[in-house]
């Protein structure tokens, strides 16, 4: 397989460290809301991506993190007059749901930040033993003048950084936060510089190097976490024994857009999986999200899941009668997996192999891509519908909407008219 590195900017051959197995370690979200279609859009891929993996025979250790702790749980708990812990505990359980319900389940292991604790202060104390991070009465801080690789993954000189933390203690504006000082209600805990509690970016790195060591294979994310987190996390842990680089490949996921713009929680266009799931079944919103390779821009429009919803509906009237295997078929469908997951091409091979009866490849190829090419209703479709439009017309709303929660887990997708 060959997969394109940030880090590099090339394709290059998988080689993992250890043959047949493979370290994963992805960004996980932050848990003070609920998920958005840009979530879903990441943990889908690394989520075919691990499952093609193991398809090859591979071993493939999926890790992912909890930030449950963070500014914006601590200022949300606070609105809503909760406790830190429930409010985590509350979105990181909606996480789990949305992420179930959308099938993506080949996670190995979900580590919390805070518990994890331990690992972050010894990590912090190694650095600044290390000599590239200091104390001061704010918190402890990474010296990011004391790494010279700075800028490599994002391509970024100095001119165009800017800090997240403004703090007057720091002894470079672009330095970075790995402890915070000070009482921060149910998340504060001791530390040799004081009571406090992480930065965001020295979690990963803690969290990675206990299940990893130092240097691992594989490490994913969102675009926009490519600076400054990404590289926070290069610079921790490259800083601590010098082993370079700590990822030999870097994978992004390209942006999910709404009328131009990126789904995100700061500019409040975004839509949640929970309420895209209301409409979209979670086979449709696959598809929708694998029609457009993984490093891709991809606009989110009801026009575009609805284009969705009939192409996985054609391929399901197409697969007829099993006319046994088309090897080029499902060779055209491995030669895209391995080309940089190059899911579009892989899907286009779908088609053929639906068109040409390999119902066997659909089976075992639609497991790796989450979505079930075969699936096939118990009753006409133009009955079913009939049926729901005459209870919808007697006010019978109930009957009716059971009727539509089974239709659109089935696969079919049910746009009412106005009554």
């Amino acid at each position: 397989m060959e997969l394109y590195s940030t880090l590099s900017r090339t394709i290059e051959p998988l080689e993992t460290l250890h043959p047949d197995r493979v370290y994963l370690f992805v960004c996980g979200p932050t848990v003070y809301d609920y998920s958005h279609l840009g979530h879903a859009r990441t943990y889908v891929a690394f989520d075919v991506l691990t499952k093609y993996l193991r398809w090859t025979g591979k071993e493939v250790f999926y890790l992912q993190n909890i930030t449950d702790v963070d500014d914006k749980i601590i200022n949300r708990a606070a609105e809503e007059g909760i406790s830190q812990p429930a409010l985590a505990r509350k979105f990181e359980t909606e996480y789990f749901r949305d992420m179930l319900a959308l099938g993506i389940d080949a996670v190995s292991y979900y580590a919390r930040a805070t518990t994890h604790i331990p690992e972050i202060i010894d990590q912090v104390g190694r650095l600044i033993a290390r000599g590239v991070a200091y104390v001061t009465e704010t918190g402890v801080y990474f010296n990011v003048d004391s790494f010279e690789r700075n800028g490599e993954l994002s391509g970024q000189d100095g001119t165009n950084r800017v800090s997240r933390v403004t703090d007057a203690t720091k002894q470079n504006p672009l330095d970075f936060s790995l402890w915070k000082t000070g009482e921060y209600g149910e998340y504060t805990w001791d530390s040799p510089w004081g009571r406090g509690r992480p930065g965001w970016h020295i979690e990963d790195t803690a969290i990675s190097e206990k299940y990893f060591g130092q240097q691992y294979d594989i490490h994913g994310g969102g675009l926009d976490l490519i600076f400054p987190h990404h590289e926070a996390e290069i610079a921790q842990m490259e800083s601590l024994e010098g082993k370079h680089p700590m990822v030999r490949y870097w994978l992004h996921t390209g942006f999910l857009t709404v009328k131009g713009e990126k789904m995100s929680k700061s500019l409040g266009n975004f839509i949640t999986i929970r309420d895209a799931l209301k409409t979209w079944n979670k086979e449709v919103l696959r598809y929708f999200i694998l029609l457009s390779h993984y490093r891709s821009p991809l606009q989110a429009t009801d026009e575009g899941l609805a284009n969705a919803a009939k192409g996985l509906g054609h391929i399901r009237a197409i697969a007829g009668k099993d006319k046994g295997p088309d090897e080029e078929g499902r060779k055209t469908f491995i030669d895209a997996m391995e080309a940089d997951l190059n899911t579009p091409m892989a899907l286009a091979a779908i088609q053929r192999l639906a068109a040409n009866g390999d119902l066997g490849a659909l089976k075992e190829y639609g497991a790796i891509l989450g979505i079930n090419f075969l699936q096939e209703t118990s009753a006409p479709l133009s009955v079913l519908h009939e049926i729901r439009e005459e209870l919808r017309a007697k006010k019978q709303f109930e009957v009716a909407d059971i009727i539509r929660e089974k239709m659109v887990a089935a696969g079919i997708t049910i746009t009412d008219q106005p009554l």
